[in-house]
């Protein structure tokens, strides 16, 4: 399952920028990029819902508003204006944050990962009620399917290392080096691989506990891990989610 999240900005660059982030924060999301309230009411009447929305408040043909007010919002949004005076509206159409232009990279990193944090949130609260109900977890997998090449492999989950993303692409490596393409995101396997071995280190980062040869203090707070294979390479947790990885390696 890939997600789909519709970006509306009418400014060419911050266009750029914010579609450069998310590509990265989610390498096999689709993005929609729209710039006018027409466009919006015309792709919410013919596609299917997003995942997310990023949008622009002021618009050239009016506020988003006017779309929202016809279109009722079920996803979370994200809104971006150059003023603070449409903070309290944006909140009434299911607004999770609201950043003030202009915009860096850092204020996208945050929203996404604060959307992502909700996000996994409400996934583990549903699989704790569905286990409640059936003692075999459906969501943990003991293994995956992985590619290299053209040909398709099972790799038990006891024998990966990592599992990571670049240029758009979900790698995984096994415990003997080998890397292998994924066809799901980070946010997915989060969810179905046993949280009692594996951690999201990061919004790159998925690793497995004994893949983790030692780690140590960082910057402002930030824990540095050498990994398996990455011996050379320093892979960090963030100061937020630093208390609860020593948490989670104590276990």
């Amino acid at each position: 399952m890939t997600m789909t999240i519709l970006l509306v900005e009418k400014e060419e660059s911050n266009a750029r920028l914010i579609t450069k982030i998310i590509a990265d924060h989610y390498p096999l999301a689709t993005i929609e990029c729209l710039k006018t309230n027409q466009a919006v009411k015309m792709w919410l009447n013919t596609a299917v819902l997003p995942d997310l929305v990023l949008c622009e408040v002021e618009l050239q043909d009016g506020l988003i508003f006017e779309v929202f007010q016809e279109f009722n919002p079920v996803f979370p949004v994200i809104f971006m204006s150059a003023y603070d005076k449409y903070w309290s509206q944006s909140m009434v159409f299911n607004g999770i944050d609201y950043l003030r232009k202009p915009i860096g990279e850092e204020e996208v990193n945050r929203v996404l990962d604060k959307y992502e944090s909700l996000n996994v949130h409400f996934l583990k609260r549903f699989s704790a009620e569905n286990n409640s109900k059936n003692t075999k977890n459906v969501f943990h997998k003991d293994r995956l399917i992985a590619k290299k090449g053209t040909n398709y492999y099972v790799v038990l989950t006891s024998e990966i290392a990592f599992i990571y993303t670049e240029a758009r692409m979900v790698f995984l490596i096994d415990r003997k080096g080998e890397r292998y393409t994924v066809e799901r995101s980070l946010s997915e396997l989060e969810i179905e691989l046993p949280s009692r071995e594996f951690f999201r280190v990061n919004r790159k980062f998925i690793v497995h506990i004994n893949a983790i040869l030692s780690f140590k203090p960082s910057f402002k707070g930030k824990i540095a891990l050498e990994l398996l294979h990455l011996a050379k390479a320093e892979v960090s947790i963030s100061q937020e989610n630093a208390a609860q990885f020593k948490k989670w390696i104590e276990e």
